[in-house]
């Protein structure tokens, strides 16, 4: 459920659109893909808005890090493995990759997204879902080395070592974006949970995903 801060910040969201709407705002200053992009961010957590804000402890993504410990508990002598799948603040790479990255997974908006500018909050803080997974997780007794971010595995060699240690459970939860991981994968061995916190732009990238 939205804390009542998301529910605030979403009538912000409204009253932006309605700016646009009535074109009394220039679309470089704000637009709706900016809104939509910053609905997206809200829906998953308030801090990838804005990384003072509460971590509300029912939140969606603390909701996934309950489930992902509780499986990972009962898999525990059959090493089970997971995945969680997360488009949204992702770990920070080169920009020459990322800007690849999102013209093969999205043709149709990045030339959309190429053109707006890039938040200055984002620079600020180096905040990502990914990181407060990994050490929520960690902080609750979970070995770091059996939690991997598809992201880190940045060359053809590292990502099949990275795949061959989730098929044998030394790695037993792996986080990862669509684009990274939705096709080409072969970790299915032993896994027994799929987690989709945040949903993509296209139906047949939850398709993949699945």
């Amino acid at each position: 459920q939205p804390s009542q801060l998301q529910k605030e910040m979403v009538q912000e969201l409204s009253k932006r659109a309605a700016l646009v709407h009535k074109g009394t705002v220039d679309a470089s200053v704000d637009n709706m893909l900016k809104i939509t992009n910053d609905g997206r961010k809200l829906g998953l957590d308030q801090r990838i808005i804005n990384p003072n804000l509460p971590d509300n402890p029912i939140s969606k993504v603390n909701l996934c890090i309950d489930n992902i410990y509780s499986i990972w508990k009962d898999g525990e002598s059959e090493k089970r493995t997971q995945l969680v799948f997360c488009d949204l603040s992702t770990p920070k790479t080169n920009s020459v990759s990322k800007t690849v990255a999102k013209r093969l997974d999205s043709p149709e908006l990045y030339a959309l997204e190429s053109a707006l500018k890039k938040d200055k909050a984002e620079k600020e803080h180096p905040f990502t879902i990914y990181e407060d997974i990994r050490q929520k997780l960690v902080a609750r007794g979970m070995p770091r080395e059996q939690i991997a971010f598809i992201h880190e595995a940045n060359t053809e060699v590292r990502k099949k070592e990275l795949f061959a240690k989730v098929r044998s459970g030394q790695v037993r939860v792996l986080i990862g974006s669509t684009f990274k991981m939705g096709a080409g994968m072969n970790v299915q061995n032993r896994l027994i949970a799929l987690h989709d916190l945040d949903c993509p732009w296209r139906p047949g990238d939850l398709e993949q995903r699945s």
